[in-house]
């Protein structure tokens, strides 16, 4: 029994160090905590990895990171695991704001960059507009953002966009 409340405790430390290093999920409000939801979660403190398996999920203020699999990785230090450096999803990822949806198959989000990459099959949503892409990476804290495909016209997976004009800017 003490193993087990051993293991509950290092996964606590993991998750808290992590989630302190995680605050740029949300632009908004850097300082929201993070919520994160899992079917299960695996710690390893010798590699300094945290993984949520099954229907992840990590919640900050209006901001949601959703997928198969989130892992966390964290610096070694010489007292053990430090702050999250980066967030790693694999498997139907979304990364949903106000304003958008993004939808592709792997997601890398670096601490110290403030962007998030997500790459394979990207789909990202803007009220009734949509784009297409094979990589986007966008920047947190400033919301610019690089959509890439192939190269050359005619070449499949290309970058694509319908834009539909905001209606109220026509009145």
């Amino acid at each position: 029994m003490s193993g087990m409340k051993l293991a509950a405790s290092a996964a606590l430390v993991v998750c808290l160090t992590a989630g302190s290093a995680w605050a740029q999920l949300s632009a908004a409000n850097p300082k929201a905590p993070i919520d994160m939801s899992a079917d299960e979660s695996q710690v390893s403190v010798d590699s300094c990895k945290t993984v949520f398996r099954g229907q992840a999920e990590a919640l900050q203020d209006d901001r949601r990171l959703r997928a198969h699999t989130i892992t966390a990785f964290a610096a070694k230090t010489a007292k053990g695991c430090g702050d999250a450096t980066r967030l790693e999803a694999d498997g139907d990822v979304y990364y949903v704001t106000p304003e958008q949806v993004v939808r592709g198959d792997h997601a890398v989000y670096s601490i110290a960059s403030g962007s998030i990459v997500v790459s394979g099959n990207v789909i990202v949503l803007q009220g009734k507009s949509v784009a297409r892409g094979e990589r986007l990476t966008i920047n947190v804290a400033t919301k610019e953002v690089l959509m890439e495909g192939p190269h050359g016209r005619g070449a499949p997976g290309r970058v694509r966009a319908v834009v539909y004009p905001d209606a109220t800017a026509q009145k």
